[in-house]
């Protein structure tokens, strides 16, 4: 028995067959001495009368006990009676804390599960962070191929991480440009020509992405056919498309930024699935929390960009040096 379904449905089967059992041997019990109790009192009764009064009392003896099984028979098996409902009950009791008592181990091992991707996924990511440190950020096709590489280490443990199967998913970076527009630099579909193809880009305050960019906060929804979400999650005109509200069910936009200082772009993850990314509630059995693995990413990256830009600016601080000597 693997799961507490089957114990269950084992410790009821097992509890029927042995009420079953117990009442056929009650029964026969009950049919027994009620009817073998009548009979010895009334073979007693009838054995007295025929008998001298000084030799009656050994069959008022027999009697007596006659009546007590009679008794016993239609009085204390109906105790019995009782004592197989309780039976009953704790057998469903019995299998109701083997369901709870599984169900909480599986949301232990759950959470381990989710901590220890976690904790491996922000180690990878620590890495690639390390080796722009060292290597410095290369080309901008190399830039965007290790922004890339660093989404597919969420992609990579979705499942675990964010609970997804067969989700119609997106993880996309975006970052500003020259114009200040916000452009995909680096995006993940589970459909190549959709990864491929051409994506929209937002002004600052336009649509979710934009929005997060301005107000520099994390804009998150699980379920963005609410009405309350609508307002922040529905794209302008122009940009708007069809099937917006069915393929971006679920939305989280985290600003890319180190602590205390202005956001360097948005990191974006949509499932048309509701509750995929959600703010996680204080009254939650779990704890996993399915908006911090992009809190991670989102860091990553600003450390990332951040190593990059200041790798950039030593290059041209010291051919800005060489050229005045």
């Amino acid at each position: 028995m693997n799961d507490a379904g089957e114990q269950k449905q084992w410790l009821r089967e097992t509890t029927h067959t042995l009420l079953k059992r117990f009442s056929r041997w009650r029964r026969w019990v009950k049919i027994g001495l009620v009817a073998g109790g009548a009979l010895v009192a009334g073979a007693a009764g009838v054995a007295a009368n025929l008998v001298d009064p000084s030799n009656k009392w050994p069959f008022y003896i027999f009697q007596g006990l006659g009546l007590l099984m009679v008794f016993t028979g239609g009085v204390v098996m109906e105790f019995l009676d009782e004592g197989a409902a309780d039976a009953i009950r704790r057998a469903n009791e019995l299998a109701d804390a083997v369901e709870e008592r599984d169900n909480a181990i599986g949301s232990l091992d759950r959470d381990f599960q989710w901590f220890t991707r976690l904790y491996a996924g922000a180690a990878a990511l620590r890495d690639v962070v390390e080796r722009v440190i060292a290597s410095g950020p290369g080309t901008p096709d190399d830039q965007k191929r290790r922004l890339a590489a660093m989404l597919d280490v969420a992609v990579s443990d979705s499942a675990v991480l964010f609970g997804m199967d067969s989700d119609r998913w997106n993880f996309a970076i975006y970052l500003p440009n020259a114009a200040g527009d916000l452009e995909c630099a680096a995006c993940r579909r589970p459909i190549r020509a959709e990864e491929e193809a051409a994506h929209r880009s937002w002004r600052p305050g336009e649509g979710h992405v934009g929005i997060a960019f301005q107000t520099q906060r994390e804009i998150v929804a699980g379920d963005t056919s609410e009405p309350e979400a609508q307002a922040l999650f529905d794209a302008p005109d122009g940009l708007r498309r069809s099937d917006d509200r069915v393929r971006y069910r679920s939305i989280a936009s985290i600003p890319i930024r180190l602590t205390g200082e202005q956001p360097v772009g948005i990191l974006v993850a949509t499932s048309d699935v509701p509750q995929r990314f959600r703010l996680n509630q204080h009254d939650e059995d779990n704890a996993r929390d399915p908006v911090e693995p992009l809190r991670v990413l989102a860091n990553a990256l600003a450390l990332a960009i951040k190593a990059s830009e200041l790798y950039i600016d030593s290059i041209e601080g010291s051919n800005h040096d060489q050229a005045h000597n």
